[in-house]
Parts: structure tokens; C-alpha cells; sequence
């Protein structure tokens, strides 16, 4: 996809942090929300089977691998942006505390250095 046509094109590398937290923590909570579903659904049925209602256990359990892999994605992902983002923090930490080189003085007599003399 092209930049022009990338929607994340439009994000800066903070932004673009924020929105991978948040799809982190929405892919945690659905994970979270599925097993307690699981264990709200295998305590109704162990009563016995609800009259007219179909059995969702075997769709709950059907997901959560891929919550589970969502979510590791998610935080694969944050991971990865927080690191650049560090690396771009000490980059630019690097750069605005450089200790700057001087420039050797011109000699006033107008001689060259003795390295261009010989």
C-alpha cells in the first residue's frame, strides 16, 4: 500500500504508539471477556442443557486461540514501536548533547599548517 493510500501514513511514531497500546489492551480484554464467558458458560451447563438456547461453549473455546494470537501480535507490535521510539529518543539525545568539535585558528601570519608544508 502506498503511503498516500495508508491511513497510518497520517500518524507520527507517537501516535501510531498509542494506537497499538489501545488495540493491545481491546485484544486483552476480549481474551479476558472469552474465558470468563468459558467458565460463566460451563457452570450454566453444568446444571443441564438451557431450554431453547443454543450452546455457545464450543464458539468461545473456538476463538481463543485467536484472541490469544491477536493479542501477542498487538504486543509484539507495541514492543517493537516502543524500542524504535526509545532508539529515536537516544538518537536525538545523542545528537543535542554531542560534544561539538572545534575548528582549529586560522594561523594570523597567514602560514599554513605544518601538515600542508611538507
Amino acid at each position: 500500500m502506498s503511503d498516500a493510500n495508508n491511513p497510518l501514513s497520517r500518524l507520527d511514531q507517537r501516535e501510531l504508539l498509542w494506537l497499538i497500546g489501545i488495540l493491545k489492551d481491546a485484544c486483552r480484554e476480549r481474551l479476558e471477556k472469552n474465558r470468563v464467558s468459558q467458565l460463566f458458560e460451563e457452570r450454566l451447563y453444568a446444571r443441564g442443557p438451557v431450554a431453547g438456547r443454543l450452546d455457545p461453549r464450543p464458539f468461545l473455546k473456538m476463538w481463543e486461540p485467536r484472541y490469544e494470537k491477536l493479542l501477542e501480535v498487538a504486543a509484539e507490535l507495541h514492543a517493537a514501536l516502543e524500542s524504535q521510539n526509545a532508539q529515536s529518543v537516544a538518537e536525538s539525545l545523542r545528537t543535542q548533547f554531542r560534544p561539538r568539535r572545534r575548528r582549529p585558528e586560522r594561523a594570523v601570519s597567514g602560514e599554513r599548517p605544518l601538515a600542508a608544508n611538507s
